[in-house]
């Protein structure tokens, strides 16, 4: 058996027994990063054309053979959409913007709409003002735009994506935002292939609809308010939800094609579960699960 074949076989068996242990979320393979290192099969390639030894060739072929299905399995991992970051850019540094909203103090009810590409999107903090976000992109400048009446303030939070042009570059698109926790919360989120760090727990967080590509999710839901209504439609993902123990919860998974954990829940019927204080607790949460292939877990704390 030749070297080169005896090389790329381990090469692509190891690939394969990653592959698995990253769906059973044994091990976790970051997608985006990897994408990003694109370059290297250019140096792989142009190294194995310059050696002229038949044997190391041949290692050096196999080897960027299999960083190139490494790579393919990246761009499926994490959509289209980045694929097209390689090349769309404009070309200008990263923007950073700040965003406020005052926090009036007649407002009870917020609803948040956040519309983005790709990118990195946090909830990680409290904040005095209504609103605060932080951004940091060379994809696109985002707007604010807020409308009060009455009691409830809207808030529509929106990438306005820049003119294209055909230049080396990678994209990035990180957002972090705080909202206030006096008034309750209904947040509606449509992004792209993205990584999703929600932590609500400080939040009255009525509803929260996340539709994203394919991404990682990690949602801490509280248990400031009497009912959660959680609905997630995603493609090919990692997610993972936090559900306090105090609350009810109660899960419609329509992800047929995905592994699923759901810690401490019983199955009522096909595709609902439940946990055993359901009934009985006075703060209950619903989740509406709709993914792709996919690893789903709900976790208790």
């Amino acid at each position: 058996m030749k070297i080169s074949r005896l090389f790329a076989g381990i090469l692509i068996t190891l690939l394969g027994i990653a592959l698995i242990l990253t769906n059973f979320d044994i091990v976790s393979l970051n997608w985006h990063f990897i994408f990003k290192l694109w370059p290297i099969l250019l140096i792989f390639g142009g190294i194995s054309m310059l050696v002229s030894d038949s044997k190391w060739r041949g290692i050096l072929f196999a080897v960027t053979s299999v960083l190139v299905l490494v790579w393919i399995f990246s761009l499926a991992s994490i959509g289209w959409g980045n694929f097209r970051g390689i090349f769309h850019h404009d070309g200008r540094f990263t923007h950073n913007q700040e965003f406020t909203q005052d926090m009036s103090k007649d407002v009870r009810h917020a609803v948040l709409t956040l519309n983005a590409g790709a990118g990195y999107f946090s909830i990680n903090d409290t904040s005095s003002e209504l609103f605060y976000a932080h951004t940091e992109s060379n994809v696109g400048d985002y707007a604010l735009d807020a409308n009060k009446d009455g009691s409830t303030e809207r808030l529509d939070f929106t990438l306005k994506s820049r003119e294209d042009h055909w230049s080396f570059g990678g994209s990035k698109n990180h957002v972090e935002m705080m909202l206030n926790p006096k008034p309750d919360w209904n947040l509606n989120v449509d992004v792209g292939a993205c990584s999703v760090n929600f932590d609500l727990t400080p939040f009255i967080i009525r509803t929260a609809e996340i539709k994203a590509g394919a991404s990682s999710l990690r949602i801490r839901l509280g248990d400031k308010s009497d009912t959660t209504h959680l609905s997630m439609d995603t493609g090919a993902s990692s997610v993972v939800v936090y559900v306090p123990e105090s609350a009810g919860c109660q899960i419609n998974d329509r992800a047929e094609l995905s592994s699923k954990t759901f810690d401490n829940f019983m199955k009522d019927s096909d595709g609902i579960y439940h946990t055993p204080n359901f009934d009985s607790a006075k703060k209950k949460v619903f989740i509406d699960i709709k993914a792709g292939v996919s690893s789903i877990k709900v976790k208790r704390y």
